[in-house]
Parts: C-alpha cells; structure tokens; sequence
C-alpha cells in the first residue's frame, strides 16, 4: 500500500522513478558484470554501464543520441572494490534519476563523485572482502573437512557467496537510498564546493596510485677517478618520482590530446624500455 502511495506522489510531483525490479536490476547487473570485461584501459566501466542501463532504458529509452551520451560518459576509467564500490552505483543510480527528471547535473560532477569514492571504498572494501571474511569463512570450512567431509568446501562456497552478494545489494540499496535523499543538498548553493572537494580527493587518489605502481629508476652512475655520481639519488632529493609522474602526463597527454590509444601507448613506453635498457640508463 505504501508503495503505491509513494508511486502516486511521484507522479503527481511530475517524476519519473525506478521500480522495485529496476532498482534490483541495476543493482545484479553490477554484481554479476563487475569484473566480466576487465582491461587496463577501462577495467570496470563496462560493468558500470551495464549497471545504469535499466535507468537509461526508462528515460531515454526512445532518443538514441542522449542514450549514447549518457553511456559515454560512464565509459571512463573505473576501479572500486566489487561490494563495497557497489554504494557508487548506487548513489550514481540516484543522481542520474534525477537527471532524467530534468535536474541539471553536469557530467563532471557525476564523475568526481566516482573518481572521489572509488579508492577509498576499495582499500576498505578490499580489506573486509578479501583480508577478513576469507579467512574466518575458511578456518570454519576446514573444521568441517577435517574428517574428510565435503561438507567444508559446499560451506565455503555457498558462504563466501552469499556473504558478498548481501553486502553488495545492501550496500548498493544504502547508497540509492542516501543519495536520493542527499542529491537536492548536493546540487544546491554547496555543489561548486563539493564537486571541488571530489576533484582534489580524485587527483589525490590518482597521484597515490602514480606514486605507488609507476616505478621507473636510473640505474646509469657516472664514475670517475674522484667520485661517483648517482643520477637517481640527484633526482630523488630534487623531487621524488619526478620521471614516473612526467611519464603519467606523458602518457595522459597522448591520449587525450592526440588520441592515441591505450595498446599504442603501451607500445610506445615498451620502445623507450627497450631503447633506454640497451643504451645502459634503466
């Protein structure tokens, strides 16, 4: 009853929402496609997308060109913890309701809320899914095995599933929920200020991830009668992970700029190894 009242009050306001099974939808189709086409260049945007078409479908479902819009834009990179990351979609589910409803919302927006909540949301979730509830599920599995029972790798399978499947839908229904309820306070006088903050926070995460797995080091010294000369060490008082960052925004430059795809810019860092490795410098 309290659903068809809230419907009604819906439309009467002149919007349009999701139904219970869309919601549902949106929320399985990232759980099961998360991590179903995974490549360095994207990673889990395809899964991301899969997860806002129920919500395309329903509003732009008869105009192609705003559909294809809207799909572009989710088609960035995206990397989050499969569970946990699921409140993302959820809070992104929100907002793109309410912009199917004719709220302005700007695409950067949606994606530093994306970029902005994707890595803290990993490392937490990360911790919990695979450094946490394995290893408790898996010691109580191997007390049911030890008799030699296949009772204990059923108890694993079925647990770890479900663990992860109810995680992720209650986390998913937590961040539609909060974020139908937060995005009018988000889109008014405090939008500027927060898009600003999600900005600096994604930058941030970005340049923690630069820091952390580009590596590039000189092992070239230059050495004479009197002293040795360790390039890397110079440049590391100088400005730590200079050439790894310069390399980022080479690599940044060329496919933005230029348009280069993510195989030729592969192949493009692969040639300067390869030269740089046999002149003796890395």
């Amino acid at each position: 009853m309290s659903e068809k009242i809230d419907q009604k009050e819906e439309l009467e306001n002149g919007k349009i929402t999701l139904t219970k099974e869309e919601v549902n939808k949106s929320w399985y189709s990232w759980f099961k496609y998360c991590l179903t086409v995974f490549g360095y260049e994207r990673l889990q945007a395809p899964g991301f997308i899969l997860s806002m078409l129920p919500i395309f479908k329903k509003f732009y479902g008869n105009d192609s060109e705003k559909m294809v819009k809207r799909l572009k834009c989710h088609a960035v990179f995206y990397n989050t913890n499969p569970v946990f990351g699921a409140v993302v979609n959820g809070i992104v589910a929100s907002m793109e309701v309410e912009r199917g409803n004719g709220t302005e919302m700007t695409d950067e927006f949606i994606n530093s809320i994306k970029v902005g909540l994707m890595g803290p949301l990993a490392g937490i979730g990360d911790a919990v899914t695979q450094a946490t509830l394995p290893p408790i599920i898996l010691s109580i599995a191997i007390g049911l095995s030890s008799g030699g029972s296949a009772m204990g790798a059923v108890f694993a399978v079925i647990a770890l599933y479900a663990a992860n499947i109810i995680l992720s839908r209650l986390f998913y229904m937590q961040g539609y929920k909060s974020g139908r309820e937060a995005v009018h306070v988000l889109l008014g006088k405090q939008m500027s200020r927060i898009q600003d903050a999600m900005s600096v926070l994604g930058l941030t995460v970005v340049g923690a991830i630069t820091a952390s797995y580009v590596n590039f080091t000189i092992t070239a010294q230059y050495v004479s009668e009197y002293s040795t000369i360790n390039f890397q060490e110079i440049l590391d008082g100088i400005f730590p992970k200079l050439i790894p960052m310069c390399l980022v925004f080479l690599g940044y430059y060329l496919l933005k700029k230029k348009k280069m795809s993510a195989v030729k810019l592969i192949g493009v860092y692969l040639v300067i190894a390869i030269v740089l490795g046999v002149l003796g410098i890395v």
